[in-house]
C-alpha cells in the first residue's frame, strides 16, 4: 500500500528525473554560447517532457480517492489532479508559442527551458502540498526559478532591474510566509493541514475550545488562541496575496512585467496563479473555514481594491504589456471575490473564471509573442499601443482573433466571459455583499474602456499606413488557430467549464466532512 501511494507522485518523479537529464543533455552540447540551436534542443525536449507527465498524470487513478504520501506532507486529490493537468496543458502552449520569440531574442541559454521546468516542478507541489512547509519550500522552487528567469537578458538593464525587484520583495513575501507558518506552529503544535483540520474546523464548537477526536475518547483544548491563529493567518494570506500581485500589494508586478522578457512574463501572468488559489483553498477552506468567515470582509475590501487600481489604473497605459498588467490586477480582484463569498457556487465560478482567464491569458500573450515589426528601434523591447494600428489591414483574422479574445476576458455579452463575471456578481449578491457587486460591476464598465481602445487601435486608427509585421510562421498559426477554435468551442458549449468546475468542488467538499 505504501508503495502505491509513492507511485501516485510518478509523474513528479518523471519530471524531476527528466530535469536532471536535460541538465546533461544541455551541458554536454552547449560548446558555444552562441550556438543558436541548443535553446530549441531543449526547448522541444521540455515540451516533449510536459506532454509526457500529462499524460502520466491523466492515468492516475484519483478521481474518488484522497492519497497522503511522505508523512502526509503532499496528498493527491481531484483537487490537485485537475489543477496539475490544467497547469500542463497551458505549460505546453506557452513553450509552443515562446519559441519564435526566444529565438528572435537570442536567448540562447539551454537553462531558459530548465528553469520553466523547475517552476512548473515547484507548481505543481504546491498544487499537492499537504503542509505549511511543504507548501513554503515548493513556492521557493518556483520563486527562485521566476527570479532568474525575470534577469535572463544580462544586456538589458531592464530585465536585471526587474529581476532585482522581484528577488528582494519576493524574499520579503516569503519572509511573512514563513513567519506566519511559524506562528502557527507555535500556536498549535503541527503544519500539517490535515492535522489543523482536525483542530479546527468544527461547526459545532467555537475554535478557542476545540475538542479532538483520539480514538474514542475526546480531548479538550483549551490551550488553543484564536487571536494567535487568526494573527499567522494574516502573515500567511498578505505572502500570498504578493504572489497573486493583487493591490496594495502590486507596484512589483508592473516593473517586472515591463522589464523581463516578454517569454518570461507570459508565464508569469498565465501559469501560477490557479496553484495560488488551490493552496488558499487549503490553507483557508479546509483547514480554517471557521476563521475566513469571521473575518472575510477584509478579503473582500482587499478584492475591491485591486478591481479600482486595475480597472482605473490601466485607462492611461500607453505600453502593452502594463496594460496587460493592470488587466491582470483586476482579475485577481474578481476571482478574490467568488473566493470570498464563502458558497459552493462562489467556489465553482472560482475556479470557472480561473480557467478562462488562463486560456484568455494564453491567446492574448501568444498574440504578443508573435507579431513582430518590421521597422523598428533596435533597443526597443516592448510593443507600445500604437504598434497594433490598422492591423486588421495586414492581418485581418489575427485581428479578429485578438478582438473576439479581449471581448471575452472584457465580459462582454455573449460571450463566455460575460457569463462567469456574471456568475461572480451573483455569487457576491448571494453572499449578501450587494455594495461590493454594485462596485464591481461599475469597474467592469470602466475596465472595458481600455480592451475596447485596442480595437479601435487595431481597426479604427486614424493613420494612413499601419504598421508591417513579419509573416507568422506555419508552426505557431497551427497554435494560435486551435486556440482560437477552442475559444470559440467555449462560446457554443460554456458548461464544459461548469462541469469540471462542479466535480471539483464536489469531491473538495466531500474531503471535507
Amino acid at each position: 500500500m505504501l508503495i502505491f501511494k509513492e507511485v501516485q507522485l510518478l509523474p513528479e518523479i518523471f519530471l524531476g528525473i527528466s530535469i536532471i537529464y536535460l541538465i546533461i543533455h544541455g551541458t554536454l552540447i552547449s560548446i558555444n554560447t552562441k550556438y543558436l540551436l541548443i535553446q530549441n534542443s531543449v526547448l522541444y525536449l521540455s515540451t516533449l517532457v510536459v506532454s509526457m507527465f500529462c499524460f502520466l498524470l491523466i492515468n492516475n487513478v484519483v478521481e474518488y480517492n484522497d492519497f497522503q504520501t511522505f508523512n502526509n506532507t503532499i496528498v493527491v486529490d481531484y483537487l490537485s489532479f485537475s489543477s496539475k493537468v490544467w497547469i500542463a496543458i497551458i505549460s505546453i502552449f506557452c513553450f509552443l508559442m515562446s519559441q519564435p520569440y526566444i529565438s528572435r531574442q537570442k536567448i540562447n541559454y539551454f537553462e531558459y527551458s530548465i528553469l520553466i521546468l523547475f517552476a512548473l516542478l515547484g507548481i505543481f507541489f504546491i498544487c499537492s502540498s499537504n503542509d505549511l512547509i511543504t507548501a513554503y519550500l515548493s513556492i521557493e522552487l518556483q520563486s527562485l526559478s521566476f527570479y532568474i528567469m525575470a534577469a535572463m537578458k544580462k544586456d538589458s538593464a531592464f530585465s536585471i532591474d526587474a529581476g532585482l525587484k522581484y528577488f528582494i520583495l519576493g524574499a520579503f513575501s516569503s519572509s511573512l510566509f514563513l513567519f506566519g507558518a511559524s506562528i502557527l506552529y507555535g500556536a498549535s503544535g503541527t503544519t500539517n493541514f490535515e492535522d489543523l483540520k482536525n483542530l479546527f474546523f468544527s461547526i459545532y464548537l467555537d475554535y478557542d475550545s476545540v475538542c479532538v477526536a483520539d480514538n474514542y475518547t475526546f480531548v479538550k483544548h483549551v490551550f488553543l488562541d484564536g487571536s494567535l491563529i487568526q494573527f499567522a493567518l494574516v502573515f500567511i494570506l498578505v505572502s500570498l496575496l504578493f504572489k497573486l500581485a493583487v493591490a496594495p500589494f502590486h507596484l512589483w508586478s508592473l516593473d517586472v512585467y515591463e522589464g523581463s522578457p516578454s517569454s518570461s512574463t507570459f508565464f508569469f501572468a498565465v501559469v501560477p496563479k490557479l496553484a495560488i488559489f488551490v493552496l488558499f483553498i487549503r490553507i483557508f477552506y479546509s483547514s480554517f473555514f471557521e476563521h475566513i468567515i469571521k473575518w472575510r470582509y477584509y478579503i473582500v475590501v482587499i478584492a475591491v481594491l485591486t478591481i479600482v487600481v486595475g480597472s482605473f489604473g490601466g485607462l492611461e497605459q500607453k505600453k502593452l504589456k502594463s496594460l496587460l498588467a493592470y488587466s491582470s490586477i483586476g482579475h485577481m480582484g474578481y476571482t478574490l471575490i467568488a473566493f470570498s463569498a464563502g458558497t459552493f457556487e462562489g467556489m465553482q465560478i472560482l475556479f470557472c473564471y480561473l480557467f478562462l482567464y488562463m486560456v484568455a491569458g494564453l491567446c492574448i500573450w501568444s498574440i504578443f509573442l508573435i507579431l513582430q515589426l518590421r521597422h523598428t528601434y533596435t533597443k526597443k523591447q516592448n510593443k507600445d499601443l500604437a504598434d497594433l494600428s490598422l492591423l486588421s489591414k495586414s492581418n485581418s483574422i489575427l485581428a479578429l482573433f485578438f478582438s473576439t479574445v479581449l471581448f471575452s476576458i472584457a465580459g462582454l455579452p455573449p460571450m463566455i466571459g460575460f457569463l462567469v463575471k456574471i456568475g461572480i456578481f451573483l455569487a457576491s449578491i448571494e453572499a449578501s455583499m450587494y455594495l461590493v457587486a454594485i462596485v464591481s460591476i461599475l469597474c467592469s464598465v470602466i475596465s472595458t474602456f481600455y480592451y475596447i481602445r485596442i480595437v479601435k487601435t487595431m481597426y479604427f486608427e486614424n493613420s494612413i499606413v499601419g504598421k508591417l509585421y513579419y509573416p507568422i510562421k506555419g508552426n505557431s498559426s497551427i497554435v494560435i488557430v486551435c486556440l482560437f477554435y477552442f475559444l470559440l468551442f467555449l462560446f457554443i458549449n460554456p458548461t464544459l467549464i461548469y462541469l469540471a468546475s462542479q466535480k471539483i468542488i464536489l469531491l473538495l467538499t466531500m474531503s471535507m466532512v
